[in-house]
């Protein structure tokens, strides 16, 4: 299937709701614990000098929640006023859609803002994109604090999650993206190196990929050879990928995390083609979209010849195909096949077998776990 231009077929909308922050004055940080039968994401937030837990720091997306009391017996105590970002971890569509809600709050200039600390919670440290994120809203890797155990602050600011993913958003989160695509559009260190009128962001150097995603390989001869340039984007900073955004005239890439780098583009004429790698639907996307205003075409490049294959978005396996919507796209857009009609069926039978692997030794992996699980009760 081709289907061109945005259809919002789940209702997705921006809420005119005005975002609050409540301010705790002696408040304290909990971090994450799990519980049987809690939140997916497990328990913690903010609790008043009352220890009453705060509800605004609760995190509802849907099909992961997280937030709650629980009690705690010591605390340490630090001299600050800090501001309450949530449960972080390295993912980048996670971070995107379910941890930078708050960010809004740094989100407009302002010099006391931009002094304050700003606390998180979870089991990881923030690298890489992630602390350039931060540093392109004003927040300094030092201002970050990583709250590992209860911890009393002078006052936690806590802003309201400004969207509900796959709901809706405000203006209040679609200004955390403005407000990085500008800091990109006023300093120098962007990915100016070539025009990059046409891109098709690729993951055949992301290390995961190369073994869930099969036949991706000749997406990319055929967009290379129209003239596509192939970028990696798991191997730019964070300001590059924006500033491609901005100014690329046409992205094709495939469904998942990437394309959800839509929200810092500022280009309504960016012509997005969106490719799908399964039929299992990812809503996460629609909302980014919603926002970003963009023209977008969305091309099914996939084969599901097996019942219950993929197992999820994430995990796949999918298995890449050179079919007729190619054929169709190719011809409307001028573009070029590189391969003639026999070199396709090997194509695809090279790639249907590899896939076949893949689910074998998934099989594999599967039945070695269970394994080690099962010998490990008895």
């Amino acid at each position: 299937m081709i289907q061109y231009g945005f259809k919002n077929e789940y209702n997705m909308y921006k809420n005119e709701e005005c975002m609050r922050c409540e301010e705790i004055e002696k408040g304290i940080v909990l971090p994450r614990v799990y519980r049987d039968n809690g939140p997916m994401w497990g328990i913690g937030g903010v609790c008043n000098e009352y220890n009453d837990f705060v509800e605004l720091s609760e995190f509802h997306g849907g099909w992961a929640e997280h937030g709650g009391y629980y009690s705690w017996d010591k605390e340490d105590y630090i001299n600050e006023s800090v501001v309450y970002f949530g449960v972080f971890f390295k993912h980048w569509g996670h971070f995107l859609v379910d941890q930078i809600g708050r960010m809004w709050f740094f989100s407009q200039k302002n010099g006391e803002k931009e002094r304050m600390k700003l606390v998180f919670i979870g089991e990881e440290e923030p690298v890489g994109n992630y602390l350039e994120f931060f540093e392109l809203l004003g927040i300094k890797k030092e201002q970050l604090i990583h709250v590992t155990k209860p911890t009393r602050f002078k006052k936690v600011i806590v802003p309201q999650y400004s969207s509900r993913p796959c709901i809706w958003y405000t203006k209040e989160f679609q200004s955390i993206f403005c407000a990085i695509a500008e800091k990109v559009k006023e300093d120098g260190h962007v990915y100016r190196k070539k025009q990059l009128d046409k891109v098709y962001f690729t993951r055949l150097n992301y290390l995961k990929a190369k073994r869930t995603e099969i036949g991706e390989e000749y997406i990319a001869k055929w967009l290379e050879y129209n003239g596509y340039s192939l970028i990696s984007p798991e191997q730019l900073s964070l300001r590059d990928q924006v500033y491609i955004w901005n100014h690329a005239k046409e992205i094709i890439c495939m469904d998942g995390t990437i394309p959800l780098n839509v929200g810092f583009s500022k280009n309504k004429e960016l012509l997005l083609t969106v490719m799908h790698k399964t039929s299992l639907i990812h809503k996460n996307l629609d909302l980014y979209l919603l926002m970003s205003g963009c023209k977008v075409t969305f091309l099914d490049v996939y084969r599901e010849p097996l019942k219950h294959y993929p197992k999820s978005l994430g995990e796949g396996p999918f298995l890449f195909s050179f079919n007729e919507n190619i054929q169709i796209y190719s011809e409307e857009k001028n573009m070029k096949i590189p391969f003639s009609k026999k070199e396709i069926k090997k194509i695809e039978i090279r790639n249907y077998i590899r896939y076949l692997r893949q689910i074998i030794n998934l099989k594999g992996r599967m039945h070695m776990i269970l394994s080690k699980i099962y010998h490990s009760v008895h």
